[in-house]
């Protein structure tokens, strides 16, 4: 099976309200470059994880697995400039890129990389693997208008994975190659951190016509739009096809924390077998992953999203407040064993997206199954047609947990959804079953706990009982912790009419990547946390080791 995701989003709101159009800020570079060609890697198990009887990192991602590094090619060091190569293969006519195994950029810190027009090599068993060399590769904080971009090409992987024998990467940067998630901030081989400028920049942008790709092993953070940005915007050619995205570790983005796939009007390409799985992508200022123009087979698997929307008070738009938003335009799309926290929207918003000329077949759908759904604000999962089919959105054995809505402190209009589940119109096919809820709201149109029929909805062995909360090795905060308590600090909420915004004894803000716990009753609006010792007590970093403990083992990033 092919590892390959995709995200990118018409997003509607989740009181019923219309989509809204991205701006400038969310389009990819022109010349930006596609991402990493790689080599599958062991079969997974039926449900996605690893091989039985194996655990851990390393038994997923063995050493060696990306061959051997017979040729190789290290970039010139720029003596602290960026690197700036736009077409590779143009600059460097002596390198055999057809055969390449390592392209080396050096350690250093950079205030930009881009890496243009990589070698087509197909989807083969030999891949061009483009890693860190000499130490970590760290891009960004010196204000540079973009950060990393590379694009072009197909089979080649990015990593920033530490492998003895396939020689990528440095031993004194192993990431959590050895299980080592707790405290693992600054640890990977590449690095993109801008610092928490005040910017529209993303982390990492990939285009360029790029496909068969593979990103692991990469630390994105304080950047102040997406950290993935995965894409080539306006070209319904440059179809993303076996593109596998999984171990990263995205954390406190003022954005999105995965945009994959444009969300502009048409001509876009399709993305099609994407798999993302095991990347942990914490702390994102809006949603944590948006899938867009999906099509063919895609899986999202394992993975841990969430808090998601803690700048919905000041994000850059309205209605930029769920966790997960997929568009599909055929196909299916499965997204199973992952844990998805926080949303001041839907945290779930499905949409189908019908396109002229697009193939469709009975089966085409999302299928949304074994997943943790916790802490919202509004509704759990939204779904809207958009008149393509035949096309079913099928939410089977999940959790639902720990819904409170208070979405009216800044949307004024917003009203209690009265249910957690809602379906869109009545020409879009739901099927819901085995699901649990936690609390009394629940399906929309079928109200007898969801099971029932009515307009193309079909549930049935949903049940409302008690549930636990999610556990995790090491996340710096209870497993009971209020997740909508955690949000990124401001002064005032101007999706809410530019209302001072004060916070309550007990919650936790995050400035500048850091947490602060408020220790007033309450603390004022505009204390600037680090600047204002009475309000703001300083925490200790979160170890962000977000494996899934006890009962939960199965979701998320499991047991290692």
């Amino acid at each position: 099976m092919t590892r390959s995701l995709c995200i990118a989003l018409l997003l509607v709101a989740c009181d019923g309200a219309p989509p809204t159009d991205r701006t400038d800020a969310e389009t990819s570079d022109p010349d930006a470059s596609p991402p990493p060609a790689r080599d599958a890697g062991p079969d997974a198990s039926v449900d996605g994880g690893p091989t039985p009887g194996e655990t851990g990192v390393n038994a997923r991602l063995p050493d060696g697995r990306l061959g051997d590094a017979e040729t190789t090619f290290v970039l010139p060091a720029t003596d602290g400039e960026g690197i700036y190569v736009p077409d590779l293969q143009d600059r460097y006519p002596e390198v055999d890129w057809a055969n390449l195994d390592r392209l080396y950029i050096p350690a250093g810190h950079y205030p930009f990389i881009r890496l243009g027009n990589l070698p087509d090599r197909g989807c083969g068993e030999r891949p061009l693997v483009i890693t860190n060399q000499g130490g970590q590769v760290r891009v960004g904080g010196l204000g540079h208008h973009y950060l990393f971009v590379i694009g072009g090409g197909s089979g080649w992987v990015l990593s920033g994975r530490y492998d003895p024998v396939s020689q990528t990467g440095d031993a004194a940067f192993p990431g959590h190659r050895d299980d080592a998630y707790a405290g693992s901030a600054d640890t990977y081989g590449i690095l993109i951190d801008d610092a928490h400028a005040e910017s529209g920049r993303s982390g990492l942008g990939v285009g360029g016509g790029a496909t068969c790709f593979e990103l692991e092993f990469l630390e994105i953070r304080g950047v102040g739009f997406a950290g993935m940005l995965v894409k080539t915007d306006d070209d319904a050619s440059a179809t993303m096809r076996d593109v596998w995205i999984h171990d990263n570790y995205i954390h406190d983005v003022v954005s999105e924390g995965m945009y994959l796939g444009s969300t502009q009007s048409q001509p876009q390409h399709t993305l099609e077998g994407f798999e993302v799985s095991y990347n942990r992508v914490l702390r994102a200022g809006t949603e944590s992953i948006q899938l867009g123009q999906l099509a063919g087979d895609n899986e999202v698997h394992h993975n841990v999203f969430g808090p998601s929307a803690i700048d919905w008070r000041d994000a850059f738009q309205r209605f930029q407040d769920g966790n997960l938003q997929i568009s599909i335009r055929g196909g299916v799309t499965r997204v199973h064993h992952n844990v998805f926290l926080g949303a001041a929207g839907s945290v779930v918003g499905l949409f189908g997206n019908d396109v002229a000329g697009d193939a469709h077949a009975e089966g085409d759908g999302v299928v949304f199954e074994h997943n943790v759904v916790s802490h919202f604000r509004n509704l759990g999962i939204y779904g809207h047609s958009r008149d393509v089919a035949p096309l079913t959105f099928t939410i089977r054995d999940n959790q639902l947990r720990a819904h409170h809505f208070d979405r009216d402190e800044v949307y004024d209009d917003a009203t209690p959804p009265g249910h957690m589940i809602r379906q869109g119109t009545g020409a879009t096919a739901f099927d819901v079953r085995g699901n649990r809820f936690d609390g009394e709201r629940l399906c929309s149109p079928v109200p007898a706990a969801c099971n029932g029929e009515a307009t193309g909805f079909v549930g049935a062995d949903n049940t409302m009982t008690s549930l636990d909360p999610v556990a995790f090795r090491d996340s710096g905060l209870p497993d009971d912790f209020d997740w909508l308590s955690l949000e990124l600090w401001t002064d005032v909420a101007s999706l809410g009419g530019g209302a001072p915004v004060t916070y309550p004894a007990g919650d936790v803000v995050m400035y500048e990547g850091a947490p602060y716990r408020c220790v007033a009753d309450p603390c004022p609006a505009g204390a600037v946390p680090p600047e204002s010792p009475a309000a703001w007590e300083p925490l200790p970093p979160f170890p962000d080791d977000v494996r899934t403990t006890g009962a939960f083992e199965p979701y998320g990033l499991g047991p290692g």
